[in-house]
This record gives structure tokens, C-alpha cells and sequence, in this order.
């Protein structure tokens, strides 16, 4: 997995980018999962998103503008990437309520599962916007980010939910980075997650430092937030709410998950206060069914490329850097928590 570490205004930020990939020996094609010669119907739909991105999460756009600048790209070229991905990310999330768990606040995990080969595009980034908050979080496009915590304990990660129908809005790995870069607690990524215009269907988690857990399930249509009281909270790609079970490809329930239903059996047999040692036993051990191995016998078959525990509260995680059947865990702090 690739490391990056930017620091500064947002399009210094893109410059930042560009260069590091430079000092790597690295072009922005080469760290990029898509070509960087999108056809023109691509082109018009990264336009008609830039246009949602620009009302809602304007300090993304600098950024891309900074990276197109420092690399001599077009910027559209550049943005079409972020702004229009057509990517389908399995994913598993679990977040533990802190009436259960040793330090008494929220565990948060992530298994983000996808194809081995994007093994090539998979980033840590560690992030200090002067205009924003600071944080930690991986992804496979540049920008964008498919999970992690920020400096106010603020945790997030997704799972896409089937059909992917792609619709003019913001993309997921850019509605995770906004988050990251603006919202203190739950309640204010909740209203953010519902205020912008989706482009897919996605599942949300996000937990704060405070205790508050909360599932944003949002389609191109319309998103709604799910409050739960339970202990445990696992979220995959399924719907719960009857409602927008209609906007999905699948009659599937979360109850059908088998992921899900290995996280709830193993947490049912701790009889004890849960560690975040604990919870990477539940997320990387493959006895237990969350984690996907790669099925040798298959081209490309889908498994898990990284995993994340994340103490909020005490803004770090823990980042397996691919399988965490194979790799262990290592910290990895917030900037300015060290």
C-alpha cells in the first residue's frame, strides 16, 4: 500500500500530491485505477457532478485543480476520475457501542473488499488541510477516500449497495472525504450525508468519540439516517430500511448477510467488555467470515485489500495494509494527535 502525506491549502495539497508521485518515480496515470483518456460521454458526466461537488465540497475541486496544475494534465482529464468513478466496493463495517467495549466508547472496523489488482491504486493518506480538519483514511482514487477518522474522533467508512446506476452527484469516496475534512460528530455528517445529491446507492457508518452511531443509507433519490441502540451495528450492501429496499437490485435483507450474521454470532459469544484487539480478531480472522480470502482459482476475484480499527476517541487506527489474514495490524495516528 502507497503513503502519501499532505499538508496546506487545498490546491497546495494537489501540488503536494503530484509531487510526492513524482519523487516516487510515479505518473498520475500510473497511481490512477481508470485511464486517463475518458471518452467524452464520461467527460460531460464529471462536468454535471463538478457542478454538485462545487456547491457542496468546493475545496475538493481546488485540490484536483492543484494536482492538474502541478502535472500539466487537463484538468477534466483529471477530474473525471474522482468525480465519475465507476467502481463497485464490497465492504464490510462494524462499529461497537462503548456500553460494550474496555474504554467505553465506540470501536469502529473496516474491511474494504475489492478486486486484488486494485492492490496497485491502494493509498493511506494522511491529511492536514489548513482549512479543514485533519485526518487519516485510504481509497484507491486520488482525493477521494473510502474510510477513516479525523482529528474531532469522527469516523466513516461505506459499502456500495447494488444496482450500480450511476446518476449526476456526488460520489461516495468524495462524500467520505467531505466528512472527514468538515464534520465534528454524527449528528453533522448525518446532516451532510443528507443534504448532497448521491450518485449511487451506498451505505454509510459513522461513529463518534461521543458514543453516537449512526447508518446513512442514500441513493440518487433521496437518503435517510437509522439511529440503532444496539451493541453492535454491522452494515453491509443491504438496505434496512423497507423504503429504500425498493432502489436496490436484490430482495436481500441484512439479515441474509452471512457477514453480518458472523459478526453478530461471534459478538455474542465475548462475555466480556470488547477490546479493539478483539474486534481485529473479528475482521481478520477467516474462521470468523468476514474477512474474504483470495480464491486462487478464480481471475481477480474479489477479497479483502485492507482493513481498518479505528478508536475514535483516541484518534487512531489500526491499518491492516492488505489482508489482515496475512498482514498485521500497525497504528496509524491522526496528524497532530502523536
Amino acid at each position: 500500500m502507497h503513503d502519501h502525506h499532505l499538508t496546506g491549502r487545498y490546491e497546495a495539497m494537489g501540488r503536494e500530491y503530484a509531487s510526492q508521485l513524482e519523487g516516487l518515480g510515479r505518473s498520475l496515470a500510473e497511481a490512477s485505477p481508470e485511464a486517463l483518456d475518458p471518452p467524452a460521454e464520461r467527460r460531460a458526466l464529471a462536468r454535471k457532478c463538478a457542478a454538485h461537488v462545487a456547491e457542496h465540497a468546493p475545496f475538493l475541486l481546488e485540490e484536483l485543480e492543484g494536482i492538474a496544475d502541478a502535472t500539466g494534465l487537463e484538468t477534466d482529464v483529471v477530474e473525471t476520475v474522482p468525480l465519475a468513478l465507476d467502481a463497485r466496493a464490497g465492504c464490510s463495517l462494524v462499529a461497537v457501542a462503548g456500553e460494550r467495549t474496555v474504554g467505553r466508547t465506540p470501536l469502529f472496523a473496516r474491511n474494504h473488499d475489492f478486486y486484488p489488482s486494485f492492490r496497485d491504486f491502494a493509498t493511506c493518506y494522511r491529511t492536514e488541510p489548513a482549512d479543514g480538519l485533519a485526518s487519516i483514511g485510504c481509497s484507491c482514487v486520488y482525493v477521494g477516500r473510502c474510510d477513516g477518522v479525523n482529528e474531532a474522533g469522527l469516523a466513516i467508512g461505506l459499502a456500495e449497495v447494488p444496482p450500480h446506476e450511476f446518476e449526476p452527484g456526488v460520489t461516495w469516496q468524495l462524500a467520505v472525504r467531505a466528512v472527514l475534512d468538515t464534520c465534528r460528530t454524527v449528528t453533522e455528517a448525518v446532516e451532510f450525508l443528507e443534504s448532497i445529491p448521491h450518485a449511487t446507492n451506498v451505505n454509510f457508518l459513522v461513529a463518534d468519540a461521543s458514543g453516537e452511531i449512526a447508518i446513512v443509507e442514500a441513493n440518487p433519490a433521496e437518503a435517510t439516517a437509522i439511529f440503532p441502540d444496539d451493541d453492535i451495528v454491522s452494515v453491509t450492501r443491504e438496505f434496512r430500511t423497507e423504503s429504500m429496499r425498493e432502489y436496490q437490485s436484490t430482495d436481500r435483507t441484512p439479515a441474509d448477510c452471512s457477514r453480518r450474521r458472523a459478526v453478530a454470532e461471534w459478538f455474542d459469544e465475548q462475555d466480556r467488555r470488547v477490546t479493539e484487539a478483539d474486534l481485529q480478531t473479528a475482521m481478520g480472522d477467516p474462521d470468523v467470515g468476514v474477512c474474504w480470502p483470495v480464491d486462487e482459482r478464480r481471475e481477480d476475484p474479489r477479497s479483502t485489500i485492507w482493513s481498518w480499527t479505528i478508536d475514535p476517541a483516541e484518534r487512531v487506527g489500526h491499518l491492516a495494509r492488505d489482508s489482515p489474514i496475512e498482514t498485521p495490524y500497525e497504528a496509524v495516528r491522526v496528524p497532530g494527535s502523536e
